[in-house]
Order: C-alpha cells, then structure tokens, then sequence
C-alpha cells in the first residue's frame, strides 16, 4: 500500500511538471521567437524527467521597423552581454545613444567586424545579413550555428548560452534574414490548451488516488486497532 501511495505520489508531481511547463509556454506566446520547451518523462525511473527545447519556426509577421530582422532560416544572432556572449532569435532591435545596434534589453548585436554601429538614416539589412547605410556597406550580421541544438540552453525567454565548445559553432551560410519582419512564438495555443486540460484531468485523478489510499490505510489501522 505505501509503495503503492509513493507511486501515485510520483505521477501527480511530474504532471505537475508538466502543468507548470505547459503553463510557461502559453505565457510567452506573445513573446518574440520564443521556443516551446517539451517534457519528457522515463518510465522506468520514478521522477526522471527531460526538458527539450523545441527550436521549429515561428510565424514572421511584418512590422515595417527598419531595425526590426526576423531569422527565417535555422541559426542565432550572437550577442555580448556583459557575462560574455549569448544568443537569441528575437530581432527587434533598436540603436542605443552610441548608435550601436542592440537588444531590446541594450545588449549590442555583433556582426563579422564586433558590435554593429550604425551611423547614418538609411539602413538596408539584405537577406544574406549584409547592412549597408546610406547606400555603403558597413558590416554583416553575424549568425551562427551547431550541429547540436540541444547544447543550446535557455537563460531566459529571449536569450541561451552554449553548454558545448567554441569550436562547435559555425557561422550560417545560406541565412534567411527579412527586415521589417519578426518572428514570432512557435508556441499552438490550441495544442497547449489541450495538453494542458489533459494534465489536469491527470493531476486530478492521481489526488483522488491518493485520497483513496489514505483512506484506506486509515481504515485498517482503524480495525486492526480494534482487535
């Protein structure tokens, strides 16, 4: 019976899990190419459980921001940030008082040369990634790579870090870049919202299990006490 009880108990905590994942992706939905995570459980160990990064397209909308670039090809647009060096898919940039182009959190975006600066008012991003401003070239957004994507790992809704090493990293030949375009959340609602109900019902049915359990172990401590 009480292995029975810690079974039970197991199951109602990984759907727990994946409650709150489920819960977290709905939350970013309508946060710019944002990447689904996906649980997995094992079933032969109790409370082992994997959380993937789903890295599928998202929608690209246009927004007709100059500055704004939607990754339409696989790849990362690299960015220094004060710890050193993240990645992101989230384009929608903007120029900071030093006329660097950087994140929506004042992180630069780096090209083939460093950080890219733009000075001038006619900016023209090209598929490839190449900027030119006022008609001349002045660098080419960098994109880079891995042959393994589960190395990339999330920081936050917008940015990951590379587990693996350096020189795994390649820099993406044939990108998709789009300006005035983002991309958007991969995240179904409707598929979400099912799974979502699906858990719950499971949730619910393990507490009910347990309920049951309880009770009957008290019941038979109860009689046995009785005797």
């Amino acid at each position: 019976m009480i292995s029975g009880i810690h079974n039970v108990l197991d199951s109602a905590l990984l759907q727990r899990v994946r409650f709150d994942n489920i819960a977290n992706n709905l939350a970013n939905i309508s946060t710019n190419a944002f990447k689904k995570d996906v649980v997995s459980f094992n079933e032969t160990l109790s409370m082992q459980y994997n959380s993937e990064t789903d890295f599928s397209q998202g929608s690209v909308i246009y927004t007709g921001n100059k500055l704004d670039v939607a990754l339409g090809s696989k790849g990362f647009f690299k960015i220094q940030v004060p710890g050193g060096i993240r990645y992101a898919r989230n384009g929608s940039f903007s120029l900071d008082a030093e006329g660097f182009l950087v994140t929506q959190n004042g992180f630069k975006v780096l090209g083939r040369n460093g950080p890219i600066r733009i000075d001038g008012n006619c900016v023209s991003i090209g598929t490839d990634g190449q900027i030119s401003v006022d008609n001349a070239p002045v660098d080419k957004m960098l994109v880079v790579d891995s042959n393994r994507s589960q190395f990339f790992k999330k920081e936050s809704s917008s940015y990951y870090s590379y587990q693996g090493g350096d020189e795994e990293l390649f820099a993406t030949e044939n990108v998709d870049i789009r300006q005035g375009y983002l991309e958007k959340s991969n995240v179904d609602p409707t598929t979400e919202m099912i799974k979502m109900i699906e858990t719950f019902r499971a949730y619910e049915s393990a507490q009910k299990a347990i309920q049951c359990m309880d009770e009957m172990t008290s019941k038979m401590i109860n009689d046995v006490g009785l005797q």
